[in-house]
């Protein structure tokens, strides 16, 4: 065993507390370490290339602190994270596997001084000629902290003093013509930038992604360039690193596949209570460490006793998204609830369609829903997705989400032109009537032009479901459960995964719920679709009170 799979297996076997996103990064680590070297997966884990970054990291002193002095000691959960950076590698090139690296922890937990052990290392010892390094953040001055810190560390160690020049804002090594700078957006030019590490300090407080836009960009010329994202949770979901954290948790949950990004957030779960203190260890993994108990206690019995200071408690040091909507649905049920099986077993079923147009430009989603049957316990859905064939790849990258891929497994289908085809949206339910016994067809009647009359004509039967509380919520509510107890088989469609880890729910005082676009983060159209096809269905299995008079009739 070693550092990497030591701590992983530590915290996959409940060793050690650790939130749902810990864990889940943990359990990715394991998992590709059964499947590594593999046709499917390129990648191996040369724990060399980490102990060699441990034995850089034990060379240097703090300076700071009742540390000053010492010899730096990372603790297990950095070795985990900042070792897994350096030892993944492609394994005929060589090469890094991450390009990108979201590290979300609370305060206190060393985030600056291992943003600074990595943008020195691969600034100045990764064998990259001519290496640029950038600390970033919206203001200068927030800039510094990280590159003071690697400064500090320079200068604190008579090893990287012979080695590396240091100058107020620029730290440099003649030998390979390497240099490490603040920027921020607020004030430096980005013209010329060639970076081959990028960090990206407190990254919750960057309000655009002008600055972040070009260092993406710019490290295209680069063969194993690094975009290091350091931050705490933030206040603003809509956001750069709101987008970031987002994105991350999908990955984590296995909803997005992408073999480049290493995401690791250390929190609390909602549901755990904020001023125990088995949460405070759950939540930082530095806890007793850089993180007193006395301090954390303190401010908890303060958060406890003045609201105004709990949701600041909660975001800086459980690091919960205080004003972000939690998630509706449960990844972890939806996960259960998956199987393989091929459309044509359901050939002749009875079923129900829901019609989610959303609107002319973006995703619009077809739903099949088929209930239980003697045979199987759960509900089984079909999606149809369709978007325009000509927008396809700007809204890929507007919605961070990968529909060339999706289209290419057959998740999503396309219509030429910039808008959808409500003609193209007719040709799918009429294959599915082909196919399947479709009793009725559910539909938002927002923005379906002649769509509904031209069903009508053809035959179906067509419930216009408005988006309102009092339709939706029961079939909302029935689809929550059904899901959190693994009820619920899309067929592993990866387009209607990520709809769901999208969804989030708007209620009102009587607890009622219905899915809302805009406050989600990202397309629900097959959720919506498909709870439109789950309120046919009950009402069809619904029996009528006993004193309903249709009954008297002979």
């Amino acid at each position: 065993m070693n550092a990497l799979d030591d701590y992983a297996t530590a915290v996959v076997d409940g060793r050690v507390l650790a939130g749902t996103y810990h864990r889940l990064a943990c359990a990715r680590h394991l998992r590709d370490r059964a499947r590594e070297g593999t046709d499917a997966f390129p990648y191996v884990c040369d724990v060399a290339r980490a102990e060699r970054f441990y034995r850089f990291a034990s060379q240097l002193r703090h300076y700071k602190g009742e540390w000053a002095g010492r010899p730096i000691t990372l603790e297990p959960h950095q070795r985990f994270r900042l070792g897994s950076l350096v030892a993944w590698v492609h394994r005929l090139t060589g090469l890094r596997r991450f390009r990108t690296a979201y590290n979300e922890i609370p305060r206190k937990n060393g985030k600056s001084l291992e943003a600074a052990l990595v943008a020195l290392y691969l600034t100045f010892f990764d064998g990259e000629p001519g290496a640029e390094g950038y600390c970033i953040a919206t203001k200068r001055e927030q800039a510094k902290i990280v590159f003071n810190d690697c400064k500090r560390l320079v200068l604190a160690s008579r090893e990287l003093r012979a080695r590396i020049g240091v100058l107020m804002a620029n730290l440099h090594r003649e030998a390979s013509a390497a240099k490490l700078e603040p920027l921020g957006a607020d004030r430096d030019s980005t013209d010329g930038l060639n970076p081959h590490i990028v960090t990206i300090d407190e990254a919750h407080a960057m309000k655009t992604r002008g600055l972040i836009d070009v260092m993406e960009t710019a490290v295209g010329a680069r063969r194993q360039p690094l975009i290091n994202w350091i931050t705490t949770a933030g206040s603003n979901p809509v956001s750069p690193c709101g987008d970031q954290h987002d994105y991350a948790c999908k990955v984590l949950d296995g909803v997005l596949v992408d073999e480049t990004f290493f995401a690791f957030i250390a929190h609390a779960d909602l549901a755990d209570d904020p001023f125990d203190e088995t949460t405070w260890r759950k939540a930082n993994p530095n806890y007793a460490v850089s993180v007193k108990p006395d301090d954390l206690a303190a401010l908890a019995h303060k958060a406890a006793n003045m609201p105004g200071a709990a949701n600041a408690f909660k975001q800086k040091r459980l690091n919960l998204w205080v004003n972000a909507d939690a998630p509706w649905l449960s990844m972890e049920g939806w996960r259960k609830g998956q199987s393989r099986w091929s459309p044509d077993e359901l050939a002749g079923e009875v079923c129900w369609l829901g019609i989610d147009l959303s609107s002319k430009i973006d995703l619009t989603a077809v739903v099949a829903v088929f209930p239980p049957t003697e045979t199987r316990a759960a509900w089984r859905l079909i999606a149809w997705c369709l978007t325009p064939e000509e927008t396809l790849v700007e809204r890929a990258r507007r919605d961070r989400a990968p529909y060339e891929e999706w289209k290419r497994r057959g998740w999503l289908l396309t219509n030429p032109g910039k808008r959808i085809d409500h003609d193209a949206v007719r040709a799918i339910v009429l294959r599915a009537a082909d196919r399947y016994d479709v009793q009725q067809i559910g539909i938002d009647p927002w923005n379906t032009g002649n769509l509904v009359s031209t069903l009508t004509e053809d035959g179906f039967d067509v419930i216009e479901i408005g988006q309102t509380f009092a339709h939706m919520s029961a079939p909302a509510k029935d689809f929550e459960a059904d899901v959190l107890d693994g009820l619920v088989d899309a067929g592993g469609n990866e387009l209607v995964a990520w709809a769901i880890s999208n969804a989030v729910v708007q209620r009102d005082n009587k607890d009622n719920i219905y899915p809302i676009k805009k406050r989600s983060r990202g397309r629900i159209d097959p959720v919506v679709a498909a709870l439109m096809g789950r309120k046919l269905a009950a009402l069809d299995s619904s029996e009528p009170p006993a004193d309903d008079p249709d009954l008297l009739v002979a």
